[in-house]
């Protein structure tokens, strides 16, 4: 799975179907059927570590289910409307020491559960929060007013803001994280097909503009339904992307030369290689 390019998510919009599809590249269709607990009423809101997260609008229940390995996860109830959620391993957190976190869209809160209990917790800002991201142990969040915050759980739930030089230079609304495995970059959306992407320095506590050079090294598959968005080096694949991309309407690869790489966007992307990964937080 590792060496898989990622895939587009199919779920077909029926009451009585149980079926999701996985499409490669060749264009190859691969199938699995979704469990009981994902009924009608059961949306499919987002991906996190190759769980696909479906949330019951009556419910208000999350079910994480892994396609490849058919893995279920349960988590309770949070109010308000779920936005990106991420599932982290706590090893600090008592049981499974799986943790789903979520970002609440109606409220200016996080909200976190453990696995398999009922209890939940939660954390506020005076703004509404973009985004969600871990990264090498940790948990860090974006706010629309330009700041960043790490999260912590223990010992007691709180946002640390982060002092990062030129990140709130402007009221933006329209930002995300995308972590490449080695670095964390910050994407801002321009237009519907422009992007800026910059690093994280944590080194220098400040946003690092990409070198055209550094930014072509990576391919950047966008998923605009749920922002869990991911930069791949594609020389494992042996091919440019950009040459085994098919024409698909939903597929938007940009021309504009003043990108300086390689975007892909869709309503939601699979990534084969993280399926087996969760993402530790060090506390």
């Amino acid at each position: 799975m590792a060496s898989r390019r990622p895939m587009l998510v199919w779920i077909p919009m029926y009451p009585y179907t149980k079926e999701c599809y996985l499409e490669d590249f060749e264009g190859n269709y691969f199938k699995t059927l979704l469990p009981h607990c994902v009924g009608i009423g059961k949306e499919c809101v987002g991906l996190t570590c190759g769980y696909m997260v479906f949330y019951g609008e009556k419910t208000r229940d999350f079910w994480l289910i892994n396609p490849i390995t058919r893995n279920e996860l349960h988590f309770p109830a949070f109010p308000g409307s779920p936005g990106k959620a991420i599932l982290v391993f706590s090893p600090s957190m008592p049981g499974s020491g799986l943790v789903l976190v979520v970002l609440n869209r109606s409220s200016y809160r996080i909200w976190f559960s453990l696995e398999g209990k009922g209890a939940r917790n939660h954390v506020s800002s005076v703004n509404h929060f973009l985004d969600l991201h871990a990264f090498k142990g940790k948990i860090y969040t974006l706010n629309s007013n330009g700041c960043l915050y790490e999260l912590r759980f223990n010992p007691k739930p709180k946002l640390t803001l982060l002092e990062i030089k030129n990140l709130g230079e402007s009221r933006i609304f329209h930002r995300e994280f995308v972590s490449s495995g080695e670095n964390l970059y910050v994407i801002q959306y321009i237009s519907e097909d422009l992007f800026q992407v910059q690093e994280l320095n944590f080194g220098e506590m400040k946003l690092v503009s990409l070198e055209e050079n550094t930014i072509g090294e990576y391919a950047f598959f966008l998923s605009i339904w749920n922002h869990h968005s991911v930069a791949i080096k594609p020389e494992s694949w042996a091919v440019d992307p950009r040459s085994d991309f098919k024409s698909y309407d939903c597929f938007c690869d940009s021309t504009d030369e003043t990108q300086k790489g390689r975007f892909f966007k869709t309503r939601m992307w699979y990534f084969p290689h993280l399926c087996l990964d969760v993402d530790l937080v060090n506390e």
